[in-house]
């Protein structure tokens, strides 16, 4: 390219058009903020604060089930909300901590060496970063339904039986799944009764709550209410939507006010909460593990899989939360551009102590329902968690560890996919195969089963590529052999066997015919391996017609030296009449 049109290029790129259409797409806030106006402001001050009212209970919540300390849940909350507002292309998804999330990253979390998981949260944001950037969304598609089913089933179950310890109120009980469940049932005579009392009280309440809210007659909006109909209503609605706070709430005022007379034993409660609101400042890469300190290397390495599987997990939890409600609310949703902002968001979250954050379907779908009209929602959702970082942490200490437990149980109770396994048996059985891997595997390890499930997905998804589906119809002594869908390289192995096996009938066939019309494209292997083919079947006096090849597979075969003279020609007659007979074999 000359000076001169390299100049004209860059002109061209620099002028105000393709400039506002580079600073909308990287940055969507600049779409929506010039349109912004008060009845917005109010729309997305009402979502915002009511999505608050849930986030900061579930933040203390997760970080215990993440196993850190309960502030860290609260430090997972806010940026992300600030971040997603410049960077986002959904409206009504909000970024924090999740079940999900939150149980991916116990592997990692230590509430005396929380520097693992904060290292964590950092390369989650720098390799989403990168995926955007390289537009590298559509790796998430070879995570499959079944997959995400499989793990999502999974670690409900394991997130459930991880919070019986503080629900029974038994301590010393180990992380892992298998030697939890052993020892929370072998200690299950230590149970702390009002532990226990409170806990289930508190789950009843809560489903109770979630079912009120959920009523077609709370959900029904009718124009010949009366003024006191619909303020009864929203009044249940903002109830059910705030349960967790409320629920929360009880309890630290009841722990608080036994605690102040004396009854100190009564409930376990968590260690000391810092107060305050988190220093700012860059992650640390190394750091000191009881008298070793770790290189930035060692700490690369014993985060392992969790490299991969933490960013895979949050795209993916994120990214179906964007769509789902783009396709409710009829918008789109760039899943670059979300790479990007979630991969920001984590990166910089980082400098506050968090831990991975993505999207939460519970919060979003509250989000929508209260009627939040641009990502600025997440502005007023942030203030309420800083808000109560600077002025409530004193009083998290009274939370009882059981209704912490409750939340989280009553949460996730309803993510169990039972219902998807009678639908896959009837459509494809195959596909429950990864689930049941995905599934079993995550008992052991949940890195280890999502990364076992997406490899034995792969493999089904590539057996048909390995061996493409082959047809063999005879009449007479003509052999035809009809390759059901492409072919490239991995299965042409599959078809130069075929051929042998039919060369070598007795007696031997005078010709043999292969259908190409169901195969749209090859490569160059497949070229040079049907020139080792024909010249094979020449030395053995058996000819070879290539049917219904298409034109531009017919053009990459000629142009590899196959003779044209037996593409598509005069061989039509011989298929339609071997096309009429009943299949004798099929590979």
């Amino acid at each position: 390219m000359s000076c001169s049109a390299l100049q004209g290029k860059c002109r061209e790129f620099c002028s105000p058009g393709p400039v506002k259409v580079f600073v909308k797409k990287r940055f969507p806030i600049a779409s929506w903020l010039p349109e912004y106006n008060l009845r917005k402001l109010q729309c997305d001050m009402i979502a915002g604060l009511t999505v608050g009212l849930m986030v900061v209970p579930q933040g203390l919540a997760y970080a215990q089930l993440a196993g850190l300390p309960q502030q860290y849940g609260l430090y997972s909350a806010f940026m992300g909300c600030f971040l997603y507002c410049i960077l986002g292309t959904s409206k009504d998804i909000t970024l924090g901590p999740t079940a999900i999330m939150s149980l991916v990253v116990s592997a990692y979390g230590k509430p005396e060496i929380p520097h693992y998981v904060v290292a964590l949260t950092l390369y989650t944001g720098i390799i989403l970063l990168a995926m955007g950037f390289l537009r590298l969304g559509f790796v998430v598609n070879f995570i499959s339904i079944p997959i995400v089913s499989g793990f999502t089933s999974a670690a409900t179950i394991i997130i459930a039986f991880s919070q019986l310890k503080d629900l029974f109120g038994l301590q010393k009980i180990p992380r892992k799944f298998a030697q939890n469940v052993y020892f929370t049932f072998k200690n299950i005579g230590q149970t702390n009764k009002w532990d226990l009392t409170l806990g289930l009280l508190c789950i009843i309440i809560l489903i109770t709550l979630r079912k009120v809210g959920r009523l077609e007659w709370v959900k029904r909006k009718d124009s010949s209410d009366s003024r006191w109909l619909k303020a009864a209503k929203k009044t249940v609605w903002l109830i059910s939507i705030s349960r967790n706070a409320l629920i929360i709430l009880i309890a630290a005022v009841v722990s608080s006010s036994l605690y102040q007379h004396g009854h100190k034993d009564i409930f376990t409660l968590p260690s000391r909460i810092k107060p305050g609101l988190p220093l700012m400042q860059v992650p640390a890469l190394s750091f000191q593990v009881g008298n070793a300190t770790r290189s930035t290397l060692e700490v690369f390495k014993d985060l392992g899989p969790g490299l991969a599987v933490v960013p895979l997990i949050g795209f993916l939890e994120s990214i179906a939360i964007a769509k789902a409600f783009a396709r409710k609310n009829r918008y789109t949703v760039d899943a670059s551009q979300e790479l990007i902002a979630l991969g920001v968001a984590n990166c910089l979250s980082s400098f506050v102590s968090s831990y991975p954050v993505t999207g939460s379907f519970s919060r979003t779908a509250v989000n929508a329902q209260s009627g939040v009209a641009t990502p600025a929602g997440g502005i007023f959702t942030g203030a309420i968690v800083l808000l109560a970082l600077g002025l409530l942490t004193d009083s998290f200490k009274y939370i009882p560890k059981a209704s912490l437990a409750a939340l989280i149980m009553s949460s996730v109770i309803t993510m169990i996919e039972y219902h998807i396994v009678p639908n896959i048996w009837k459509v494809r059985r195959i596909d429950l195969v990864p689930l049941a891997i995905t599934f079993f595997g995550c008992f052991y390890d949940i890195e280890v089963g999502i990364l076992a499930g997406i490899a034995v997905a792969l493999c089904i998804l590539l057996y048909n590529v390995v061996w493409p589906p082959i047809t063999r119809i005879a009449r007479g002594d003509y052999v035809l052999l009809k390759i059901n869908g492409n072919l490239n390289y991995p299965g042409v192995e599959h078809l130069t066997n075929e051929i042998q096996e039919v060369a070598a009938m007795e007696p031997s066939p005078p010709g043999i015919v292969i259908d190409f019309s169901l195969v749209t494209s090859i490569d160059f292997t497949v070229t040079q391996a049907l020139l080792t083919i024909l010249e094979d079947m020449e030395n053995k006096r058996i000819p070879i017609f290539f049917s219904g090849v298409q034109d531009n597979v017919r053009n990459m075969m000629m142009n590899s030296g196959i003779d044209s003279g037996i593409i598509n020609q005069g061989t039509q007659s011989v298929i339609d009449s071997i096309n009429s007979l009943e299949i004798v074999e099929q590979n």
